[in-house]
């Protein structure tokens, strides 16, 4: 099963990064805020429902594809080794 480590460490780095041009651009100025706070936060918002899409597509398919049947074993199919011929 996929752990999605790359996508997961990209959609925290990237959040980071757009909360924290957020957060400059507050403390810069009402005119810089009012320019840069709706791209970043859009961004943010399309992440995060990426993620979530491509996750939802992810186990949707898993459940779609049925996973083989195990083969039924035999009484003398126990160790799958040749066995002696009798003498």
């Amino acid at each position: 099963m996929s752990k999605r480590r790359f996508s997961k460490t990209m959609l925290a780095l990237n959040a980071i990064l757009a909360w924290g041009a957020v957060f400059f651009s507050i403390s810069v100025g009402e005119g810089v805020a009012s320019i840069v706070i709706p791209p970043a936060l859009t961004l943010v918002a399309w992440l995060y429902a990426g993620y979530i899409g491509v996750g939802h597509l992810d186990f949707r398919r898993s459940v779609e594809t049925p996973s083989a049947p195990a083969r039924p074993r035999r009484r003398d199919d126990e160790d799958d080794l040749p066995r002696e011929a009798p003498r």
